[in-house]
């Protein structure tokens, strides 16, 4: 997890579902809308459909809920403590990928095992004082992922849940690929002069015998871990979220990633790390203010579609998703939009450069992403319809954004 990500908030309001207040890596917000029952999922094997993931961090699902995610996503996020009512949605769709959250390297107080890990000193970072390592924005403390102890502690916490409720997995936060302990970027309470720097020099190692740890104690079960590391830890679990594809969360609407320094990375990343047959949840979405106006909707609506046209370009294979924003976004979409079920068919190709912006070509149809600051007139050299019905066969793309485009 780099420094941008370090950044999200953590405070869970919502008002139209019953849930616990929980402190995780992303931001929830407050919606009013009420949740349409209606699905559209499919549950055949169909390796050329959008496979679709939401973030829904609950301590109880009650069927509105249960019932729309298990009609409209293929994988969802949510907490340990919902355990006693994921059976709702595993009744509704066998097939959903249910995850469980638990931080691999952070300790609050008031979570369920946090008496039992108190009680073990040597399982805490300390800085060169003796004190334990408490991360500055969140107070959260951290743990030593060298340490036998807590990884057996983390691994078995782990197996319990998916043993006993039906989790297909872990989503295991905050796998940093480097350990802050020397200047330039200082998370912690205590100076960075206080932090050993043992503890980076021995970070990564210790990560990935952390990951392979956790891994052989579930077996089967799925350890997907969110980090910015794309080799290794990838290798030594069944795949990544990458909470930063294209345009993170805590973005505003009008920021955006550089397109060779974050935006072509987040894409090839999607590319490869697919091709090997890893799971790979693509999370995008934007910061959407309070009763937001109609402008801004459409903004939200324009950068859905520019996040969901990246994915595009460079998802392959079945165990790639798209998400954007969670179920509590202000946009009232609950994270689900109709454009994901759009029928495309299989990409002929991979993407490419066209007229100084990204295409791809589909069975059905193709795709363009401009991932700059200028906008382009672009000839597609046949004729395609947007997806408003429209026939063309030149388009302007603005700087920012996408275009699906279906063969007539």
């Amino acid at each position: 997890m780099n420094r941008i990500e370090l950044a999200l908030l953590t405070i869970i309001i919502v008002l139209c579902l019953p849930i616990a207040q929980i402190s995780m890596s992303f931001a929830l917000t407050t919606s009013t809308h009420t949740i349409a029952a209606v699905g559209s999922i499919k549950n055949s094997v169909e390796p050329t459909r959008t496979r679709k993931h939401v973030v829904a961090y609950v301590a109880t699902f009650i069927d509105e809920t249960a019932n729309f995610i298990a009609s409209h996503f293929d994988m969802v996020d949510t907490e340990f403590e919902a355990a006693s009512t994921i059976g709702k949605i595993k009744a509704l769709n066998p097939n959903i990928i249910i995850l469980g959250y638990k931080d691999i390297m952070a300790m609050h107080t008031y979570y369920d095992d946090w008496a039992e890990v108190n009680s073990h000193e040597d399982w805490f970072l300390h800085d060169i004082h003796g004190n334990r390592l408490i991360k500055a924005d969140y107070g959260w403390y951290a743990m030593d992922v060298g340490n036998p102890g807590w990884r057996s502690h983390y691994a078995n916490y782990v197996k319990n849940k998916i043993d006993n409720f039906p989790f297909d997995g872990v989503f295991a936060d905050d796998v940093w690929d480097v350990f802050p302990a020397e200047s330039g970027w200082n998370p912690w309470t205590v100076p960075i002069e206080d932090v050993p720097v043992e503890i980076k020099n021995r970070w990564h190692d210790d990560m990935v015998g952390m990951l392979k740890f956790v891994k052989a104690t579930m077996g089967s079960k799925l350890l997907i871990v969110n980090t910015s590391n794309n080799g290794d830890y990838v290798d030594a679990s069944d795949g990544k979220m990458e909470e930063e594809f294209v345009h993170p969360s805590w973005y505003a609407l009008d920021e955006f990633h550089d397109e060779y320094i974050n935006w072509r990375d987040k894409v090839e990343s999607l590319k490869n790390i697919s091709q090997r047959g890893k799971y790979y949840l693509a999370h995008s979405g934007t910061r959407i203010p309070d009763n937001p106006t109609e402008v801004e909707l459409s903004k939200v609506h324009d950068i859905m579609i520019y996040c969901f046209a990246s994915y595009l370009l460079g998802v392959n294979g079945e165990k790639a998703t798209v998400g954007f924003n969670d179920i509590y976004s202000q946009d009232g979409a609950f994270g689900y939009y109709p454009v994901y079920d759009v029928s495309l068919g299989s990409p002929i190709n991979d993407y490419y450069l066209l007229a100084s912006v990204y295409s791809r070509d589909f069975e059905k149809g193709k795709v363009l992403v401009n991932p700059t600051t200028s906008s382009y007139a672009v000839n597609l050299g046949n004729e395609y319809k947007t997806l408003d019905g429209q026939t063309v066969s030149n388009v302007t793309i603005d700087a920012h954004s996408g275009i699906i485009l279906l063969k007539p």
